[in-house]
């Protein structure tokens, strides 16, 4: 289970500060996949960190019983003077996972050559985010945290994510925030979106994105009044 107690979150590292989330209380059950659709510059990255557990809340009070994964594909904690099995066995590690494992695994799902030996800063940025696709899933979680990425690589690449990704979703939840109306309802069977700054729950993704954009055109229309 993963609780939002009257959560509020304002913009990180700004001068003027203004709110992701104000007072969001919300429940997102175990093995539920939960779609959040918000649009861009609204703070999905940031309300993603605080489901990971990455990042603590501004006020209120996240509760998270079992064990988030790292946002999917995300490759900002890999030290890019390590070379890819350093930083693979070092995450392992810290997650109490068998790092042979971990090391075998990706070695063989990521397919690019000689890469456990690579320095990570030598890798493309579509193969660091292969490699932090890879450690994401490999490492046993209660829920798979997803912000705006969900799969990864070229064409073929991708059909093998999707594949382990239904294997892995058969005992773990998802939470996915996404601007995709449709890789939502491709992955996802419960809604919320992210307006007014709460998650409020929508039963109809249509009916949610028209709601999105009248309160985008009345900020618009609220800052010409200003001028």
């Amino acid at each position: 289970m993963i609780t939002f107690d009257n959560v509020s979150l304002w913009t990180p590292n700004t001068h003027r500060k203004s709110p992701i989330l104000l007072d969001c209380t919300i429940q997102i059950a175990p093995r539920a996949r939960v779609g959040i659709l918000a649009p861009a510059g609204s703070g999905k990255s940031s309300i993603a960190r605080l489901f990971c557990g990455i990042d603590r809340p501004d006020r209120g009070c996240i509760q998270i019983k079992g064990r988030p994964s790292w946002p999917i594909g995300f490759a900002g904690f890999l030290h890019p003077e390590l070379r890819v099995a350093q930083n693979i066995a070092t995450i392992a590690e810290l997650c109490g996972f068998p790092a042979k494992t971990a090391l075998d695994f990706i070695a063989d799902f990521v397919e690019i050559p000689n890469v456990l030996g690579r320095k990570t800063e030598n890798l493309s940025p579509s193969e660091r985010a292969l490699v932090a696709y890879a450690i994401s899933v490999v490492i046993p979680s209660d829920y798979l945290i997803a912000d705006e990425v969900i799969t990864v690589g070229n064409p073929v690449i991708r059909q093998k994510c999707e594949a382990y990704l239904e294997t892995v979703l058969r005992d773990a939840g998802l939470v996915f925030m996404s601007r995709s109306k449709r890789q939502l309802r491709q992955y996802c069977e419960t809604y919320f979106i992210l307006i007014d700054h709460k998650l409020k729950p929508c039963s109809d993704l249509d009916a949610g994105q028209d709601a999105l954009n009248m309160a985008a055109n009345r900020a618009k229309e609220l800052e010409l009044s200003d001028v």
